[in-house]
């Protein structure tokens, strides 16, 4: 099982009770999609193993990739392609609007070269697929835009999704 987080804006509350579920789930490995913000975010994630995007928030890109690297994750530009459990993955944050967003993921998944797109930005949940690609956006874990925090579980052996809210 992956955790799947995005658009955690600082809201430290908000991820230390995620980062306690996930921990309860004995989830071991984290994907988050964009705006971390401060790198005192991302040490919050230090007791998993970490692949993440930047966001359009996240200003502060080279403190943020030194601290990746200090605890052995990997913080990349989107796209972000990578094999997790023997699948392909597609990490993305966000262009602009919703609507380019979801049609920049929608032509991603066309594409279908990857088992999962995992994208953020949008601070909604997503579930679909398209052809054979599982689309998730997680929500926004912080709750400013909507007022509710989200985050996922992810099972891509049977692709199944758990929505978190806190």
């Amino acid at each position: 099982m992956l955790g799947v987080i995005s658009d955690t804006h600082d809201n430290l509350r908000a991820v230390d009770k995620f980062v306690e579920i996930f921990k309860e789930k004995e989830i071991r490995e984290i994907l988050h999609l964009g705006d971390f913000i401060s790198p005192f975010t991302l040490k919050k994630f230090q007791n998993f193993k970490l692949y993440g995007v930047f966001g359009n928030n996240d200003g502060e890109k080279l403190m943020l990739k030194d601290v990746a690297n200090s605890l052995g994750f990997l913080l990349e530009e989107p796209p972000f392609e990578l094999e997790l459990w023997g699948k392909k993955f597609l990490l993305l944050h966000g262009y602009g609007s919703r609507e380019r967003t979801r049609r920049i993921v929608d032509t991603f998944a066309k594409s279908e070269e990857y088992d999962f797109i995992l994208y953020g930005h949008i601070h909604q949940v997503d579930i679909r697929r398209i052809g054979s690609t599982f689309i998730l956006n997680p929500g926004e874990a912080c709750g400013y835009l909507f007022g509710k925090n989200t985050a996922a579980i992810l099972d891509p052996e049977n692709y199944r999704v758990e929505i978190l809210h806190l």
